[in-house]
């Protein structure tokens, strides 16, 4: 009697740090089929663990079959874990459905165990990629005042350096160059306001008078891009 066992796709699971995932397990036998209570030992790579809540469940989507399956043991750093498996046939019918949590300090990379998925004396490679965090979108918006104190809003400073020079600096800077919108914030006759320069970390705005003369005034703005995710 030979045991066949498997990851299921996706191969390998991809994570990001901190996620929590199932991975599928795929297992038959040559020969007749087994009854159940073969134990299925499930070894993860470091940084991934099976979460003390987590679940191994049994499933024929076909059949509407969706069923948790008794843990038998659980290593105390999580990462070794066995449960008994349903009865086994002589081909793929069903898969377990196993939860698996990475790390939120593991770091981006490609991790696989030789005998990561273990019945019997048959065993087989499990394989994960930790994946580096996705930017994520950042709004940082306010009011800047002629004299170029914050008037409004946070995650920002100001300053003015010339006479209709305005700098803004954010206070964490996005991952790439946003987009910054501003418009005036008084008047009946509306001053000019433009956006000369922009960077991850600065805004440059110059102000003029509704006749185009150089001259401080107080605007609005709005910055809008991608920024790490928070920790």
């Amino acid at each position: 009697m030979a045991f066949h066992i498997a990851q299921g796709s996706p191969n390998p699971q991809v994570l990001l740090p901190g996620a929590n995932s199932s991975f599928t397990v795929e297992v038959y036998v040559d020969g007749d089929p087994v009854g159940p209570g073969e134990i299925i030992q499930v070894k993860l790579p470091e940084g991934l663990v099976f979460p003390p809540t987590g679940e191994i469940r049994f499933m024929k989507l076909d059949e509407g079959i969706n069923r948790p399956m008794a843990i038998e043991s659980r290593d105390p750093d999580g990462r070794l874990v066995r449960f008994k498996a349903d009865a086994i046939g002589n081909k793929p019918d069903g898969f377990y459905s196993v939860n698996v949590q990475a790390a939120a300090t593991a770091a981006p990379g490609d991790r696989t165990v030789p005998d990561g998925l273990t019945i019997g004396v048959t065993s087989s490679k499990l394989s994960f990629r930790i994946s580096a965090p996705q930017p994520v979108e950042r709004r940082i918006y306010g009011t800047v005042a002629a004299s170029g104190a914050v008037s409004t809003g946070t995650g920002f400073t100001s300053v003015r350096s010339a006479t209709s020079t305005f700098t803004i600096t954010f206070a964490k800077p996005f991952t790439s160059v946003p987009v910054v919108v501003a418009t005036a914030a008084v008047g009946s006759a509306t001053p000019i306001v433009t956006v000369n320069s922009v960077s991850p970390t600065t805004a440059v705005i110059f102000t003029a008078n509704p006749g185009g003369t150089w001259s401080p005034q107080p605007f609005h703005f709005i910055a809008m891009g991608l920024a790490a995710p928070t920790a």
